[in-house]
């Protein structure tokens, strides 16, 4: 890799999102949907067990085509460009998103794989950073997250090495308050100098 390289995630990212959406559909249609047609077509008028089942099949390939296509759209919207100074990521169908993350504010760079993506050789690259505070319920949500790719631990090492060759921009520590009682003693030290400079000059 190198800089002003822009990475897209591997195909096979695509075949994974349609397992994602294929395994619960399926459980669904062969838990849910198909004993009910079965059930209406044994109890019901002939009449109302169709509009059962058009009932029961219309919102369910209404939802999955809906996944499918946004799947297909999502895929080639993706893209990661590593710059001399930052990453800048780009996704979204409607809604466009980009993130740029300077490289020297990265602290930490994790390599994910699910149980899936591990059989597709796929893996994700997760960034954190200093001073981001988002937070989820495994633990702290990466600011930026590199999807789907095969070549993750190369891309780990690169951002690492350009991590190493800068300096770190420290974080902004919380600003404490102050009381009364420190803005009181501020003033008495102060005071305190300003006499003892009026008595070494009287002497």
């Amino acid at each position: 890799m190198k800089v002003g390289e822009e990475v897209k995630p591997h195909p096979d990212l695509k075949v994974l999102y349609y397992s994602y959406l294929l395994i619960p559909a399926a459980i669904v249609f062969g838990l849910v949907i198909i004993p009910s047609i079965i059930a209406s077509f044994l109890y019901l008028r002939f009449v109302y067990a169709i509009l059962v089942t058009f009932s029961l099949l219309t919102p369910f390939f209404l939802v999955v085509g809906f996944v499918a296509f946004w799947i297909r759209r999502y895929y080639p919207s993706i893209s990661y460009l590593f710059t001399e100074d930052e990453i800048i990521a780009e996704r979204g169908v409607w809604w466009k998103r980009k993130s740029v993350v300077p490289y020297n504010r990265i602290t930490n760079i994790d390599v994910i794989q699910g149980p899936l993506s591990r059989r597709f050789g796929l893996g994700t690259v997760r960034v954190q950073t200093a001073g981001y505070s988002g937070t989820g319920g495994a633990g702290r949500v990466a600011e930026l997250s590199i999807l789907g790719v095969k070549n993750f631990e190369e891309i780990r090492d690169f951002i690492t090495s350009l991590v190493k060759g800068i300096k770190p921009v420290a974080v902004e520590a919380e600003v404490k308050p102050i009381t009364l009682r420190d803005l009181i003693l501020q003033i008495l030290a102060e005071l305190r100098r300003i006499r003892e400079a009026i008595e070494k000059e009287g002497t």
